[in-house]
Protein backbone atom coordinates (compact mmCIF):
# COMPACT_ATOMS: atom_id res chain seq x y z
CA UNK A 1 0.00 0.00 0.00
CA UNK A 2 1.15 3.61 -1.11
CA UNK A 3 1.50 6.43 1.54
CA UNK A 4 2.43 9.87 1.60
CA UNK A 5 5.24 8.85 3.33
CA UNK A 6 6.38 5.59 1.31
CA UNK A 7 6.51 7.84 -1.79
CA UNK A 8 8.44 10.03 0.20
CA UNK A 9 11.51 7.59 1.43
CA UNK A 10 11.11 6.40 -2.11
CA UNK A 11 12.45 9.90 -3.15
CA UNK A 12 14.92 10.01 -0.67
CA UNK A 13 16.14 6.56 -1.01
CA UNK A 14 16.94 7.72 -4.89
CA UNK A 15 19.10 10.56 -3.88
CA UNK A 16 20.76 8.24 -0.58
CA UNK A 17 19.08 10.26 1.86
CA UNK A 18 18.00 9.27 5.47
CA UNK A 19 14.57 8.03 5.27
CA UNK A 20 11.28 9.81 7.52
CA UNK A 21 9.00 8.66 9.92
CA UNK A 22 6.39 11.49 9.28
CA UNK A 23 6.04 14.01 7.04
CA UNK A 24 6.13 16.28 10.17
CA UNK A 25 9.49 15.08 11.59
CA UNK A 26 11.91 17.99 12.77
CA UNK A 27 14.37 16.52 9.76
CA UNK A 28 15.25 18.81 7.27
CA UNK A 29 14.54 15.68 4.62
CA UNK A 30 11.16 15.71 6.22
CA UNK A 31 10.87 19.35 6.28
CA UNK A 32 12.19 19.56 2.13
CA UNK A 33 9.83 16.94 1.47
CA UNK A 34 6.92 18.49 3.13
CA UNK A 35 7.70 21.68 1.51
CA UNK A 36 7.53 20.12 -1.74
CA UNK A 37 5.37 17.08 -1.75
CA UNK A 38 1.53 18.60 -2.26
CA UNK A 39 2.87 21.01 -5.04
CA UNK A 40 4.09 18.17 -7.14
CA UNK A 41 1.09 16.08 -6.34
CA UNK A 42 -1.02 18.95 -8.11
CA UNK A 43 1.36 19.63 -10.73
CA UNK A 44 1.00 15.79 -11.73
CA UNK A 45 -2.36 15.29 -11.73
CA UNK A 46 -3.29 18.01 -13.73
CA UNK A 47 -0.74 17.14 -16.48
CA UNK A 48 -3.28 14.21 -17.79
CA UNK A 49 -6.47 13.13 -17.96
CA UNK A 50 -5.76 10.04 -15.28
CA UNK A 51 -8.57 7.38 -15.54
CA UNK A 52 -7.86 6.95 -11.22
CA UNK A 53 -8.31 11.24 -10.76
CA UNK A 54 -11.37 11.37 -13.42
CA UNK A 55 -14.89 12.13 -12.20
CA UNK A 56 -18.16 13.66 -13.17
CA UNK A 57 -20.67 16.39 -11.39
CA UNK A 58 -23.70 17.72 -11.85
CA UNK A 59 -23.71 21.56 -10.82
CA UNK A 60 -25.95 23.88 -9.71
CA UNK A 61 -26.53 27.34 -10.90
CA UNK A 62 -25.60 30.59 -8.61
CA UNK A 63 -29.14 32.37 -7.74
CA UNK A 64 -27.35 35.30 -9.47
CA UNK A 65 -26.70 35.49 -13.22
CA UNK A 66 -23.02 36.00 -14.15
CA UNK A 67 -21.90 39.89 -16.10
CA UNK A 68 -21.72 38.82 -19.20
CA UNK A 69 -23.38 36.96 -22.12
CA UNK A 70 -24.21 33.67 -20.42
CA UNK A 71 -27.38 33.54 -18.36
CA UNK A 72 -25.96 30.85 -15.71
CA UNK A 73 -22.78 30.23 -13.59
CA UNK A 74 -22.03 27.34 -11.77
CA UNK A 75 -19.64 26.60 -8.84
CA UNK A 76 -17.30 24.10 -9.69
CA UNK A 77 -16.64 20.93 -6.64
CA UNK A 78 -13.67 22.06 -4.46
CA UNK A 79 -11.80 19.38 -5.46
CA UNK A 80 -11.41 20.10 -9.63
CA UNK A 81 -8.53 20.63 -10.68
CA UNK A 82 -8.98 20.99 -14.36
CA UNK A 83 -12.35 20.53 -16.44
CA UNK A 84 -12.38 17.93 -19.14
CA UNK A 85 -15.79 18.42 -20.38
CA UNK A 86 -19.13 20.21 -20.46
CA UNK A 87 -22.53 18.28 -21.62
CA UNK A 88 -25.02 15.42 -20.42
CA UNK A 89 -22.70 12.98 -22.04
CA UNK A 90 -20.40 12.41 -25.12
CA UNK A 91 -22.94 12.32 -27.00
CA UNK A 92 -24.56 15.76 -26.34
CA UNK A 93 -21.59 18.19 -25.82
CA UNK A 94 -22.22 21.85 -24.54
CA UNK A 95 -22.16 24.49 -26.79
CA UNK A 96 -20.32 27.81 -25.82
CA UNK A 97 -18.88 27.95 -21.94
CA UNK A 98 -16.18 29.34 -19.92
CA UNK A 99 -14.00 28.71 -17.06
CA UNK A 100 -14.19 32.41 -15.14
CA UNK A 101 -12.73 31.51 -11.49
CA UNK A 102 -14.54 28.85 -9.50
CA UNK A 103 -17.04 29.05 -11.80
CA UNK A 104 -18.61 27.56 -15.00
CA UNK A 105 -20.42 30.10 -16.99
CA UNK A 106 -23.07 28.64 -19.84
CA UNK A 107 -26.66 29.39 -21.24
CA UNK A 108 -29.23 27.04 -19.87
CA UNK A 109 -29.87 25.88 -16.47
CA UNK A 110 -27.98 22.83 -15.98
CA UNK A 111 -24.81 21.62 -16.19
CA UNK A 112 -22.44 18.36 -16.35
CA UNK A 113 -19.03 18.63 -16.17
CA UNK A 114 -16.56 15.42 -16.43
CA UNK A 115 -12.86 17.12 -14.47
CA UNK A 116 -9.64 15.95 -13.28
CA UNK A 117 -10.15 16.21 -9.22
CA UNK A 118 -7.47 16.47 -6.82
CA UNK A 119 -6.61 13.26 -5.02
CA UNK A 120 -4.83 12.78 -2.21
CA UNK A 121 -4.87 9.13 -0.94
CA UNK A 122 -2.08 7.57 -2.71
CA UNK A 123 -3.95 4.25 -2.55
CA UNK A 124 -6.07 5.63 -5.35
CA UNK A 125 -2.95 6.02 -7.29
CA UNK A 126 -1.45 3.83 -9.69
CA UNK A 127 1.67 2.25 -9.71
CA UNK A 128 3.39 3.83 -12.45
CA UNK A 129 2.20 7.20 -11.36
CA UNK A 130 3.25 6.24 -8.01
CA UNK A 131 6.64 5.68 -9.71
CA UNK A 132 6.73 8.90 -11.49
CA UNK A 133 5.97 10.75 -8.21
CA UNK A 134 8.50 9.55 -6.45
CA UNK A 135 10.99 9.77 -8.84
CA UNK A 136 9.87 13.92 -9.41
CA UNK A 137 10.27 14.09 -6.14
CA UNK A 138 13.75 13.13 -5.90
CA UNK A 139 14.51 15.54 -8.91
CA UNK A 140 13.28 18.28 -7.09
CA UNK A 141 14.79 17.76 -3.95
CA UNK A 142 18.11 16.83 -5.72
CA UNK A 143 19.99 20.18 -5.20
CA UNK A 144 18.81 20.98 -1.99
CA UNK A 145 19.89 17.62 -0.19
CA UNK A 146 23.34 17.00 -2.57
CA UNK A 147 23.59 20.38 -4.15
CA UNK A 148 24.19 18.17 -7.36
CA UNK A 149 22.86 19.74 -10.42
CA UNK A 150 24.12 17.13 -12.44
CA UNK A 151 21.95 14.26 -9.80
CA UNK A 152 18.91 16.88 -10.29
CA UNK A 153 18.97 16.25 -14.04
CA UNK A 154 19.48 12.41 -14.24
CA UNK A 155 16.81 11.99 -11.38
CA UNK A 156 14.79 14.71 -14.15
CA UNK A 157 15.64 12.60 -17.08
CA UNK A 158 14.86 9.24 -15.04
CA UNK A 159 11.45 11.36 -14.14
CA UNK A 160 9.98 12.11 -17.92
CA UNK A 161 10.50 8.65 -18.91
CA UNK A 162 8.21 7.18 -15.54
CA UNK A 163 5.96 9.86 -16.44
CA UNK A 164 5.80 8.77 -19.72
CA UNK A 165 5.41 5.08 -18.97
CA UNK A 166 2.37 5.89 -16.84
CA UNK A 167 0.32 8.25 -19.51
CA UNK A 168 0.75 4.91 -21.59
CA UNK A 169 -0.23 3.09 -19.70
CA UNK A 170 -3.10 4.98 -18.24
CA UNK A 171 -4.18 5.54 -22.01
CA UNK A 172 -4.98 1.73 -22.57
CA UNK A 173 -7.69 2.50 -19.68
CA UNK A 174 -10.16 3.09 -22.40
CA UNK A 175 -11.05 3.48 -26.11
CA UNK A 176 -10.26 7.07 -27.21
CA UNK A 177 -13.22 8.84 -28.43
CA UNK A 178 -13.58 9.93 -32.19
CA UNK A 179 -14.34 14.06 -32.48
CA UNK A 180 -17.34 14.48 -35.14
CA UNK A 181 -17.40 16.86 -37.28
CA UNK A 182 -20.31 18.32 -35.16
CA UNK A 183 -18.14 19.00 -32.37
CA UNK A 184 -15.63 20.88 -34.57
CA UNK A 185 -18.27 23.11 -35.94
CA UNK A 186 -19.34 23.88 -32.40
CA UNK A 187 -15.34 24.14 -32.25
CA UNK A 188 -15.34 27.17 -34.60
CA UNK A 189 -18.67 28.39 -33.75
CA UNK A 190 -17.27 28.88 -29.70
CA UNK A 191 -13.37 30.18 -30.63
CA UNK A 192 -14.86 33.96 -30.52
CA UNK A 193 -16.76 33.02 -27.04
CA UNK A 194 -14.32 31.55 -25.08
CA UNK A 195 -15.50 28.21 -24.95
CA UNK A 196 -14.25 25.47 -25.60
CA UNK A 197 -16.64 22.59 -27.21
CA UNK A 198 -16.34 18.64 -27.74
CA UNK A 199 -14.67 16.84 -25.71
CA UNK A 200 -10.95 16.68 -24.00
CA UNK A 201 -9.30 13.35 -25.03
Amino acid sequence: MASDVSIANQALSFLGADPIISLDDDQTEAKLVKANYAAIRLSLLEQHNWTFATAWADLNPLADPPVNQFSHAFPLPSTLLRVLFVGQDFEHPEGAWRKEGNNIVKDGDTCRIQYILDITDPNNFSSLFVQAFAQRLAADLAIPLTNSRSLMENHWQLYEAKMKQAVSRDQLQGKSRRIRSRWLENGRFNYGRGGVAGPTV
